[in-house]
């Protein structure tokens, strides 16, 4: 449950709060819960739910979505191989690029492609349009092929580098 924390919220101690609070619902709720539904699949969802509650409470605090997190430099990307990107990434570099994006558009991101909620499902949840919620997958996206595409360019600079210095 802590994994799925970790991939709406920015750093380990905010997870570490959103898995608590998730545990208390689960404790109070335990009497909802039916046999004939899998455990892990009941607690998973009372989990996200608790993410997306805690999401609607601070949105309304900070409606203003910022992306000062990631630079644009608005220049050109070449598209990347991604069969060499999958080559090169571990799962731990992609969960590192997935964190660097805003948060509305990680918990979108995360939403849509982890857990495979519907666009509609998704505007629901965090009370936007399903037109939003396109445009934050979208955005999410282009950030990630960025991010990957110059991660590739420094580690074959980085290669490069080494290869002439023998």
């Amino acid at each position: 449950m802590l994994s799925i924390c970790l991939r709406y919220e920015r750093n380990k101690e905010d997870a570490d709060f959103m898995l608590n609070q998730g545990f208390m619902k689960v404790l109070t709720k335990l009497n909802q819960y039916s046999q004939d539904k899998p455990f892990e699949a009941w607690l998973r969802r009372i989990m996200i739910n608790t993410i997306i509650d805690n999401y609607r409470k601070n949105n309304k605090e900070n409606s203003i979505i910022q992306f000062r997190d990631i630079a644009s430099d608005g220049g050109d990307r070449t598209w990347v191989g991604y069969n060499l990107a999958d080559l090169n990434f571990e799962a731990e570099e992609l969960l590192q690029m997935i964190s660097r994006l805003p948060p509305e558009s990680k918990k979108v991101f995360n939403l849509y492609t982890v857990e495979g909620y519907a666009h509609k499902e998704i505007a629901e949840m965090l009370g936007i349009s399903d037109g939003t919620s396109k445009w934050h997958l979208s955005f999410a996206r282009k950030k990630l092929r960025e991010l990957i595409a110059a991660s590739i360019e420094q580690e074959q600079r980085r290669i490069s580098y080494f290869e002439q210095g023998q």
